[in-house]
């Protein structure tokens, strides 16, 4: 966990980017930086070790990659799924991966919405807008 400091004290609503890319999480901190706490993560692991550190109600929203090292973002999927926190904690996906197979895959899941990269910052306004409503 090298890229993010745990902070558990954090009580103002954030936005968890799980994402292996530093321009993709770059991009979405900029973004929302004056707006919501961005917290980063470079892998599934390190996702999963935010979400269960956090109070309930901190993350208001998960843009999570699918293709990373050490825990891909269907192994995030699947433990939602297994902890029942799609309820609590709306989940996006954003990947390059547009094949047929993969976006059918995701959307057996209860996430908000895909967002096929490359993407725009209006891109990711509408997607996180649409998560947080």
């Amino acid at each position: 966990m090298d890229n993010i400091v745990l902070t558990p004290n954090i009580t103002e609503n954030t936005i968890l980017v799980v994402d292996d890319s530093n321009i993709t999480r770059n991009l979405i901190e900029k973004v929302y930086k004056d707006q919501y706490k961005v917290l980063m993560a470079s892998n599934g692991r390190e996702a999963i070790d935010i979400v269960d550190t956090m109070p309930d109600g901190v993350i208001v929203a998960i843009l999570l990659d699918l293709n990373m090292p050490d825990l891909d973002g269907f192994a995030v999927l699947d433990y939602f799924k297994e902890k029942n926190l799609f309820s609590k904690i709306p989940v996006s996906i954003i990947t390059g991966d547009s094949s047929k197979a993969t976006i059918n895959k995701v959307f057996t899941y209860d996430i908000v919405d895909v967002l096929i990269k490359p993407f725009s910052a209006f891109d990711i306004e509408k997607i996180v807008s649409k998560m947080i409503q």
